[in-house]
């Protein structure tokens, strides 16, 4: 029986949790299934247009659901907090979406919920489209740190700091995280939204 779309994607999912973005191959991809190399082929013309797939998957759910109460900017941070969920979902999420160019439905769906908001707010277009641009380069960098983070990190950071030659490093140490929290990624996502309120069109 052929497979469906729908398995090799999950499949495909699956492989990059147990390897990684880097070991996901097509071939690896078919032995996973249990088809011969190339039957993947039939859904997705290339590797990259996998890829683009998969990232759109990530981001099933992202935009549906919203509570149509909420203000402009709650409902930036809630869907920016959705999408760095969504990123985390998955091993090398991150690397993934930022890799990849796809104007696919969740992707466009995200994109329109992103924008409308902010037009809805008074934004004139550019400004809220590159505030979106801003806001969605922001989550990806944060959670790419987030999935690439090693333990090790804070205790060769500490063991680098000399005193005398980093002082401001060595007083503030403690609160260097690494990984980073969900408290540090909420505190930079206000640290953006803060600038929009700053600059809205209904600010009185």
């Amino acid at each position: 029986m052929r497979l469906t779309r729908e398995q090799v994607l999950a499949g495909a999912l699956d492989l990059l949790d147990e390897a990684g973005i880097e070991n996901l191959t097509m071939r690896r991809l078919a032995l996973a299934l249990g088809v011969q190399n190339g039957a993947t082929y039939w859904h997705f013309r290339s590797k990259q247009a996998l890829l683009e797939a998969m990232a759109d998957a990530l981001l099933h759910g992202v935009t549906t659901g919203l509570d149509p109460e909420l203000s402009w900017d709650r409902r930036l941070a809630e869907l920016a907090a959705r999408l760095r969920r969504a990123l985390l979902s998955r091993r090398d999420g991150a690397r993934l979406f930022s890799g990849s160019f796809f104007p696919l439905p969740n992707a466009l769906a995200y994109g329109e919920a992103m924008i409308g908001t902010l037009r809805a707010a008074g934004f004139a277009d550019r400004d809220a489209v590159w505030a979106v641009d801003t806001i969605t380069h922001y989550v990806v960098g944060h959670t790419t740190e987030e999935q690439i983070a090693d333990d090790s990190g804070p205790d060769r950071l500490i063991a680098a700091i000399d005193p005398g030659l980093h002082p401001n490093l060595h007083a503030t140490v403690g609160h260097i995280p690494g990984p980073h929290p969900e408290q540090h990624f909420e505190h930079g996502l206000e640290l953006v939204i803060a600038g929009l309120r700053v600059n809205s069109p209904d600010r009185t």
